[in-house]
């Protein structure tokens, strides 16, 4: 069971390299950030966005051209260390290490700990970047314009719109669903762990 505990933490580490979260419309990604970005505050813009929001909405769709016609496509904001995504991988090595030490009891409730704890942290860096993204579209800047804005013209959204357009990816669907998992085993563990404690030793023939 401890060996499926840190298979769960490693693939949990690996998908850190996959997309955590996107900046979605009409189905099509105009930017992504994977683990790794997430921690950077940084995105990674689609340049295909254009042509593929064309191609749904027949040659109409093309929001990255300017009034001059030209094609642009503007980088993403830096949206500071996340402080959340940080901690998260952090906590899955931690606790990767700690499935190595000690007696199989103690390493299942510190394999529970830190998988829940690291969960809870993923769900914290993507809420901490939707949070971020909002307060950098609502950021007053009278003299920007929309194609300033990597994301569109969101500044005459509300806040509720925009966060639609923030979604979750397969990266952070495998982290919180690895772990989970890894919490889960841990928790058989202590349970199998208590009943032997609890099981009466056979009392020898008199």
């Amino acid at each position: 069971m401890l060996n499926f505990i840190r298979i769960a933490k490693i693939v949990a580490l690996l998908a850190f390299v996959l997309p955590w979260v996107a900046v979605s419309c009409q189905g099509v990604d105009l930017a992504t950030a994977s683990g790794v970005e997430l921690i950077q505050g940084t995105m990674t813009t689609n340049p295909q966005a254009s042509e593929q929001m064309a191609g749904r909405f027949g040659g109409m769709g093309d929001l990255s051209v300017t009034d001059s016609g030209a094609q642009d496509t503007p980088d993403t904001p830096d949206l500071g260390l996340n402080y959340f995504a940080l901690a998260t991988a952090l906590v899955i090595v931690v606790g990767l290490a700690l499935t190595f030490i000690g007696a199989a009891k103690t390493a299942a409730r510190n394999a529970v700990v830190t998988s829940l704890l690291g969960a809870a942290l993923a769900f914290g860096a993507v809420w901490q970047f939707k949070e971020s993204v909002k307060a950098e579209s609502a950021r007053e800047n009278p003299q920007a314009s929309a194609t300033d804005n990597p994301f569109g013209d969101m500044d005459g959204m509300g806040q509720d719109i925009i966060g639609s357009l923030l979604q979750e990816r397969i990266g952070y669907w495998i982290v919180l669903g690895a772990l989970l998992a890894a919490a889960g085993a841990g928790g058989l563990m202590l349970a199998g762990a208590g009943s032997a404690a609890a099981r009466p030793t056979d009392t020898p023939a008199g």
